[in-house]
């Protein structure tokens, strides 16, 4: 992963400036940008660290949150927020949890904040993040907990619906998609059948999440021939192993 940066904030204004500074010295390439939808929208390519400094909830900075929830999960980004924490309360309410890597209330402690990118910049040029997995649930607290325990040595991308990952895949090539068998309106064997139908994702393999270990809803799994299945209620040390395991298991074919 590169050292580049997307900071959302006026850098007209005193913290925001000193913040760039701090960052620039510590080496990092900082873009930023007013927080303006239509201002982040020109530009031609976003990095995979954006940090939203908020200052004041108004009515541009609703639709610049409502950009971020739409967008930085389908990247897989690493998004921040800085904020005092009423704002960054409010905030949490909008957006999932799953998409917030931190939130660091005002006024922030660069070192801190540089300490926390210096931690993801290092996984990625450890090459922890070679792999991208495109985690599907409906569920944001299971989304989050998955996150949480992958993203430490994998790239992970979220979609909260069927439709959203069949979006995303088409933009994206992940390597291997974690599809929740229960959702509402487009279930798991519905997306399953759409991207086995697309040309660039028919070859992308699929683990099936169930919370259910009955007989007959494991049948049902198996029955679409998915690589293989995960119960969502397996302790959270298994997920890593399951997910290693997979991957060791396709490089030896």
């Amino acid at each position: 992963m590169d050292r580049k940066v997307l900071l959302i904030g006026d850098e007209k204004g005193f913290m925001v400036h000193a913040m760039v500074g701090a960052l620039e010295k510590a080496e990092f390439n900082v873009v930023s940008v007013l927080p303006d939808v239509d201002e982040i929208y020109k530009l031609k390519e976003t990095p995979d660290i954006w940090i939203l400094y908020v200052e004041d909830l108004n009515e541009d900075l609703q639709k610049v949150l409502t950009y971020c929830k739409d967008t930085v999960g389908g990247r897989g980004a690493f998004f921040y927020l800085i904020g005092n924490p009423e704002d960054l309360k409010e905030i949490r309410k909008g957006i999932p949890e799953s998409l917030i890597k931190a939130g660091f209330e005002r006024p922030v402690n660069n070192k801190d904040l540089i300490k926390e990118l210096e931690s993801v910049v290092s996984l990625g040029e450890r090459g922890a993040l070679e792999k991208s997995i495109l985690i599907v649930d409906d569920d944001p607290t299971m989304v989050r907990m998955i996150k949480n325990l992958l993203s430490e040595k994998y790239k992970v991308y979220m979609a909260n619906s069927g439709m959203n990952a069949i979006t995303l895949l088409l933009k994206n090539q992940v390597d291997l998609i974690l599809l929740d068998y229960e959702m509402p309106v487009v279930d798991g064997a519905q997306v399953l059948e759409m991207i086995r139908s697309e040309p660039v994702t028919k070859n992308t393999p699929v683990i099936m999440l169930t919370a259910k270990d009955d007989k007959e809803s494991v049948m049902k799994v198996l029955e679409l021939k998915p690589e293989k299945y995960l119960l969502k209620s397996m302790p959270p040390n298994m997920w890593v192993k399951e997910i290693d395991d997979f991957f060791r298991r396709m490089l030896e074919r």
